[in-house]
């Protein structure tokens, strides 16, 4: 299993997927991007669920890549 994504983490994933607040927010289903600004800023617990999505999320980002090149 891995570790909780830490807030910087989450923040460096959405950005690395070039995503915005408002974009990620619908991507992981969440009403708008203050879901997500809370979860950059810690106010708001990363759960493991949100964890996994996002790892998947960059394995799929970077085979993308993977097959540009």
């Amino acid at each position: 299993m891995n570790k909780i994504l830490t807030p910087h983490e989450f923040r460096e994933i959405r950005m690395s997927l070039g995503l915005t607040q408002q974009r990620m927010a619908e991507t992981l289903g969440y009403e708008g991007r203050a879901a997500i600004s809370q979860l950059e800023n810690g106010f708001r617990d990363i759960t493991p669920r949100t964890t996994i999505t996002m790892n998947l999320l960059m394995e799929k980002h970077n085979d993308e890549l993977a097959q540009r090149t």
